[in-house]
Parts: C-alpha cells; sequence; structure tokens
C-alpha cells in the first residue's frame, strides 16, 4: 500500500500538467477544467457518502464558506489559470517548473501579509526561489513563438494557489479531507464552467478529440486518487517521506513533457529548474530545522505545486481532524494538493490533536 500511495502521488500527481495540455488541444480551457472538478467533486462526494454517510456534511455554515473560498483560489484560479496559459501554447514542463516556485511564494506572503519573521535560511531559500523563477521568465526558457502573456499567466496562477493556501490555515474548513476537497472542487470547477460559458469558450463536443476525451477521463482519476493516496500518506508515512513529492512532482511533469509531448527545454530553462529545486530543498529544509531548534511540536510548511498540475487546493486530513492547505498546484489535482491545503493534519503515529503543517499543489494545478 505504502509504494502505491507513494508512486500515485509521484508520477500520477506529476503527470497532471502534461494531462492539461492534452486536454486544452480541443476542450476549452475552463469548460473543461470545470467539468473536470464537478466530476471529480461528485465522486469524492460519493466517497464520502458510501465510508461516512450524510453526516460528514453537517458543517458550520463558516466551513462551507472556508471550504468552498479555497476552492475558488486554488482550483478556479491556480489551476484553471495554468490550463488557460498551456492553451495558449505555454509546454507543460515549463508550467510545472513554474508552478513549483509556489513554496518560496507562500513564505513570502507569511512575511509580507502575516508580518511573521522567518530565519536567514527560509529567506535565503525565497531568495533563491526568485531568482529561478526570473530565469524561467526569460524569453530564452521559452520554446520560439510562446508568447510571454502564458508563462505570466502561470506566474498568477501560482500567486492565485499560494494565496490560497497561505489563507488555508487561518480559515475554518471542513474536518474531513475528503469532504474539504469534495467541497473545493465542486466550488471550483462550478466557477470556471460558468466563466468559461460567460465569456464565449466555444462547447462543439463534435470537434473534440478522443485524445482529449481521454486526458480529461484521466485528470478526474487523477483528481480522486491522489487526495486519496495523500490522505493515506499523511496518516500512514513520515511528514519527510510524504513531502518528497515538492522535488519529485515537477522532475516528473519535465520528463512527461520532453519524453511524450516533444517538448524542448532550453538551457536557461534547465538552469531555472535546477535552482528553483534547490530553493524548494533549501525551504523545506530551513524551515524543518528551525522548527526542531525551537523545539515546536507544529511547523507550517509551505506547500509547493505539483502538484501544481493536476495539482490541487489545500485540503483537511481525512476524519481524524483539521488539516492545513495542500497545494496539488494541478494542475493537477489540484496539481498544484502543493502540501499546501489549508488547515492542520494529524501529525502521523500522533494523536488527532497534533498538527502538521501544510506542505507543497496544487497545484492542485
Amino acid at each position: 500500500m505504502l509504494v502505491a500511495a507513494v508512486a500515485t502521488v509521484w508520477i500520477v500527481w506529476g503527470s497532471t500538467f502534461l494531462g492539461i495540455r492534452v486536454m486544452v488541444e480541443t476542450i476549452p480551457p475552463m469548460v473543461g477544467s470545470g467539468v473536470r472538478f464537478l466530476l471529480g467533486g461528485a465522486l469524492l462526494v460519493l466517497l464520502v457518502m458510501k465510508t461516512a454517510g450524510p453526516r460528514a456534511y453537517r458543517l458550520t455554515a463558516e466551513q462551507w464558506r472556508g471550504s468552498a473560498a479555497l476552492g475558488l483560489l486554488l482550483v478556479a484560479g491556480g489551476v484553471g489559470l495554468f490550463a488557460i496559459a498551456e492553451h495558449g501554447g505555454l509546454p507543460s514542463s515549463l508550467a510545472a517548473l513554474i508552478a513549483s516556485s509556489e513554496a518560496a511564494l507562500v513564505l513570502a506572503l507569511r512575511v509580507v501579509a502575516g508580518r511573521e519573521r522567518i530565519s536567514s535560511a527560509t529567506a535565503f531559500g525565497v531568495g533563491v526561489g526568485a531568482v529561478g523563477v526570473i530565469l524561467l521568465l526569460l524569453p530564452g526558457s521559452r520554446p520560439e513563438g510562446i508568447p510571454m502573456w502564458t508563462a505570466l499567466v502561470g506566474v498568477a496562477g501560482s500567486i492565485t494557489w499560494a494565496s490560497g493556501t497561505y489563507l488555508g490555515s487561518r480559515l475554518q474548513t471542513a474536518p474531513s479531507l475528503l469532504v474539504n476537497v469534495s467541497i473545493q472542487m465542486l466550488a471550483g470547477g462550478l466557477v470556471l464552467l460558468t466563466v468559461g460559458l460567460l465569456v464565449g469558450e466555444q462547447v462543439h463536443p463534435g470537434a473534440f478529440s478522443t485524445r482529449s476525451l481521454v486526458a480529461l477521463g484521466s485528470l478526474v482519476v487523477a483528481s480522486v486518487a491522489v487526495y486519496v493516496a495523500y490522505g493515506w500518506l499523511i496518516r500512514n508515512a513520515s511528514l519527510s517521506l510524504v513531502t518528497t513529492q515538492a522535488y519529485v512532482n515537477p522532475v516528473v511533469a519535465v520528463a512527461l513533457g520532453v519524453l511524450v509531448a516533444n517538448e524542448t527545454l532550453g538551457g536557461t530553462a534547465a538552469i531555472g529548474m535546477a535552482i528553483t529545486l534547490v530553493a524548494v530543498a533549501l525551504t523545506l529544509r530551513a524551515e524543518r530545522h528551525g522548527a526542531g531548534h525551537a523545539g515546536e511540536e507544529d511547523v507550517e510548511l509551505a506547500a509547493p505545486a505539483a502538484q501544481r498540475t493536476g495539482g490541487m487546493p489545500a485540503v483537511g486530513v481525512a476524519d481524524t481532524g483539521p488539516m492545513p492547505a495542500v497545494a496539488m498546484h494541478d494542475t493537477g489535482a489540484f496539481a498544484r494538493p502543493a502540501l499546501t491545503d489549508t488547515g492542520t493534519f494529524a501529525r502521523p503515529g500522533a494523536s488527532d490533536t497534533g498538527t502538521i503543517p501544510a506542505v507543497g499543489e496544487h497545484r492542485h494545478r
């Protein structure tokens, strides 16, 4: 079970950026993403109803609003913007690398908006991440003919996702991981579908290719599978193992983009990728070290996106209690779950009262 869960989080989550690119070849980005999350959310609702019953959705008005608000930021904003960027031509590999900057963005929000003090090591990691993102935005990082606006929309998606991750730990949301994610998916999916239709996205089912439809179906299944696997890992595996998705997801996304979609990764982009991954490692390491140094029981780790493609939003932990935002940068489910999601997770092996910081969609991507 452990191997299957890790493989799902590593590979399936990392593949969502490529899935989005294939989907938007013939399916409008907002309408396609809306349908994806509405179907994924409905499947999760059925799963929750079967395992926990209707009582799982007996939430306070504030919890409903909190989970729905995260859906707007993580799903509609984070994942939806990446779908628009990839529809405009942004390679899935470059989208995944831009999404991986979410960890640094979350920490920046903690300092600027939350007035939090961070260590010099953490600040250094954030600075390195900023350099990596700047390199990814340079003309040499994008294939010839790919407009700058697509990369900027991707950055906007990362900022939106990071904002949802930051606010996730400050909002009251559904205490159950699957309930929280299902509400986020349904709220975000409804907004994406509605906006897509209002802005005039042309929906001609006869023009949808089999390839795009298969990608859409795969993204729906991935959204559900990743969160179920992620929730299981949070309760049964070490935090160090769970956070490896922050490093593995972007690598998987880039490898699939190059090998399957024949995307090219220029020298500048390759350097930017290396710097961004180093920044993720430095940031997570500094946060862990700071927590251990201070002897704190609870620490909040910024969650990078994957997930963010395929990646997904902040979520809470199964029925064991509240949990932090998990950014699946979805682009995937939320690819970008970045562990970004909101709330607090029960620390593996600990009682349900313990908390564990959000780590990185996505994310949900």
